[in-house]
């Protein structure tokens, strides 16, 4: 036998044993991490092992760290290295809060893992001066408690998305106003024009055959339907009643005009002497209402919804409820996370204004629940426009 022989084996038992832990950190069957230490290696074991946990390796891009029970680094991956513009070496024994910018929110929830898993959104300071927005997740790794694991995850990529998506739906919301009164003003008068041509010829019809007599009556009719059909969607784009007498007025006119177009028994409940509110939230709570009730038409099935606002101490609340079939648990996941671009739309805006968006689904029906803090307004004259032309239908 070669001399190489027991080595090569013991070479190729190695090798088959790190192929077997590389497969088990991929697929989540980690319960202990083994960290080198000046005294030697420590293990640190999960407080539930039957939890998988895979997030402190070494190839993610996240920033990844283990703290003692002071706060203190005693392990960070290249990650987190690489995001704060440090070495590893230099991080170890460095109280995280200290690369934060908000070291009382980081305290709370570093706090807060003790008791159970926790995370926020906290600026993560870089050498250089650059605060990068970054969602913190904390939880126990020691039965002991003593060890702490977080997780640190680069924000600034969608932060930039969501500032872009807030920018194109202003730029929307300015465009769609423009064309409303561009119809209003331009198309509108050249169709009053058309009709009282008409008018005139149709008061010399005594002077025409009958057969072009009915004609011009035909016309005039024609030019009275174009009229009304301008005028919805003037109004679908930039609600003047909006601007005039508030969100709750302009919400009757919408659900009533929704329910004659779309055969939907369609209802809406808001508070009496519902005071003006500022013209973003007037704006953002009509749209989403639209989009809302698209989505009942074209998706739901439901032969009926409701739009309720509610308006107390703290703060707003809207609800658009249907009967419908529920959304299917393969689209749900979806829309729960990046969703479609219309609820996407209607997620960013409400987020720019300090709300949140839940959505509620089942076979007995779909409930999207708003919330949003608010302020009075003494008047409102929103820059927003409003639906998309495929609204009209």
């Amino acid at each position: 036998m070669n001399d190489d022989t027991p080595k090569l084996a013991a070479d190729l038992w190695h090798l088959h044993e790190a192929e077997e832990t590389v497969n088990a950190i991929r697929h989540g069957r980690v319960d202990a991490f083994v960290v080198e230490e000046p005294e030697g290696h420590r293990v640190y074991t999960l407080e539930t092992a039957d939890l998988p946990y895979s997030v402190l390796v070494e190839t993610m891009q996240q920033g990844a760290a283990m703290l003692d029970g002071d706060g203190q680094i005693i392990y960070c991956n290249a990650g987190l290295a690489a995001m704060v513009g440090q070495s590893r070496e230099s991080l170890i024994g460095v109280p995280l809060k200290v690369l934060t910018g908000d070291q009382l929110a980081f305290q709370k929830l570093l706090q807060e893992a003790v008791l159970r898993a926790s995370a926020g959104e906290l600026l993560l300071l870089h050498k250089d001066g650059t605060q990068i927005p970054a969602n913190f997740e904390f939880r126990l790794l020691s039965r002991d408690k003593s060890t702490i694991g977080v997780l640190i995850s680069d924000l600034t990529a969608q932060k930039q998305q969501a500032d872009i998506v807030a920018r194109l739906q202003q730029v929307q919301d300015e465009e769609r106003r423009r064309l409303a009164r561009e119809l209003h003003d331009s198309v509108g008068q050249l169709l009053a024009c058309i009709a009282m041509n008409i008018d005139r010829v149709k008061g010399e019809s005594d002077n025409l055959s009958p057969e072009v007599a009915d004609m011009v009556v035909q016309n005039r009719s024609m030019v009275n339907e174009i009229t009304n059909q301008i005028r919805t969607i003037s109004h679908l784009l930039h609600p003047p009643l909006l601007d005039e007498m508030g969100l709750p007025l302009a919400l009757r006119w919408y659900v009533d005009g929704f329910k004659e177009r779309s055969k939907i028994q369609a209802t809406v409940e808001v508070p009496e002497n519902f005071e003006r509110l500022r013209p973003e939230i007037e704006i953002a709570i009509f749209r989403v209402v639209q989009e809302c009730l698209v989505n009942v038409h074209r998706h739901s099935g439901s032969p009926s919804c409701s739009v309720i606002l509610v308006r107390d101490s703290d703060g707003l609340q809207l609800q658009v409820k249907d009967r419908g079939h529920g959304i299917p648990k393969e689209k749900s996941l979806y829309l729960m996370g990046s969703g479609g671009v219309g609820l996407r739309g209607m997620r960013e805006r409400i987020r720019q204004l300090g709300g949140t968006l839940e959505i509620d689904s089942s076979e007995n029906g779909t409930t999207i629940t708003i919330k949003l803090p608010i302020q009075s307004g003494k008047s409102a004259s929103p820059d927003g426009g409003a639906a998309s032309q495929e609204d009209v239908a």
